[in-house]
C-alpha cells in the first residue's frame, strides 16, 4: 500500500491529479476509512472531460483525514477504431501529487491501470493511506 505522511498539526492536505490522455476523462477522489464498508466522502473532482484535478484542492485538515484512504479513481472513454484505442489505454497515465506533510510534495504515486476488453473504457485507481 502506498502511504503519505501528513504529520502533526492542522496544515491542509492538497490534492492534485493530471491525466495524460485524448479521452474523454472524470476523476473522484474520496477520503475512506480503512477496513469500513462506508462509501467515505467525495473530497475532490474533475470539473471537466480532461480529469483533472487542477489546480490543488484542499481534501483536508491533517486532524480530519490521519489514518484514512484516499481514493482516486478516473474513468477514461476512448474513441476510435480498436489499434487506436488499445494504443491510447496503454500509453495514458495518471500523475498525482499530495503536497502538505511533512515530507512536502510527493508526486511519486502510481495508481493501477485496468481496461475492458475492447479498450473502450479504462479506469485508473490510485489508494494511498495517509498516516501520522
Amino acid at each position: 500500500m502506498q502511504t503519505y505522511k501528513v504529520g502533526a498539526g492542522t496544515q491542509q492536505i492538497m490534492l492534485s491529479v493530471d491525466i495524460d490522455t485524448v479521452g474523454l476523462a472524470a476523476t473522484r477522489a474520496r477520503l475512506v476509512i480503512v477496513q469500513s464498508t462506508e462509501p467515505g466522502v467525495t473530497v475532490a473532482t474533475s470539473s471537466d472531460a480532461t480529469g483533472d484535478i487542477l489546480p490543488q484542492k484542499k481534501i483536508g485538515a491533517r486532524d480530519s483525514v490521519v489514518a484514512k484512504r484516499l481514493s482516486v479513481v478516473t474513468r477514461i472513454d476512448l474513441l476510435g477504431k480498436l489499434p487506436e484505442r488499445k494504443a491510447e489505454a496503454e500509453r495514458l497515465t495518471g500523475t498525482y501529487q499530495l503536497d502538505g506533510g511533512p515530507g512536502g510534495s510527493i508526486s511519486d504515486f502510481e495508481a493501477t491501470k485496468k481496461a475492458n476488453k475492447d479498450f473502450t473504457s479504462v479506469g485508473l485507481q490510485l489508494l494511498v493511506d495517509l498516516i501520522p
